[in-house]
């Protein structure tokens, strides 16, 4: 499902990471996709950065296919001028093999930058922190 609403403002970093979970689970493709800066980067499980929004929206669109739902159990942000690094705790569940649902906790690491007085998702690392960006 995709809407053509133009994306919310986000007030702050905080609220615009919140705004993309949303849009992902509602299964807004173009609000998600729009939470990205145009040259955003989303790494995958396997540790392979997507970079720009056109891969970004192919890999959002198999999350909305698999009925992503996730949970935020922790958000850490700390800013540096136009930047925000954050991380935390959070559970991810989707749909797995046959369908059952698959529950997956996870430790992200997203990074933010003020566009134009929009917070922007410029990285997003949803399943690990720790894994190599290739």
């Amino acid at each position: 499902m995709t809407s053509t609403l133009a994306p919310v403002r986000p007030a702050s970093a905080d609220y615009a990471v919140y705004s993309l979970l949303g849009a992902i689970g509602a299964g807004t493709l173009d609000g998600a996709v729009a939470c990205f800066t145009r040259e955003g980067c989303l790494v995958t499980p396997d540790g392979t950065a997507v970079h720009g929004r056109d891969g970004i929206r192919s890999l959002i669109s198999q999350m909305i296919a698999s009925r992503t739902e996730i949970e935020v159990e922790q958000l850490v942000l700390r800013r540096a001028g136009d930047v925000v690094l954050g991380t935390g705790r959070m559970t991810m569940r989707f749909s797995g093999p046959e369908g059952s649902r698959v529950t997956r906790v996870c430790e992200p690491m997203v990074v933010l930058r003020l566009v134009e007085e929009w917070w922007k998702v410029a990285i997003l690392a949803p399943w690990s922190a720790n894994r190599p960006v290739t």
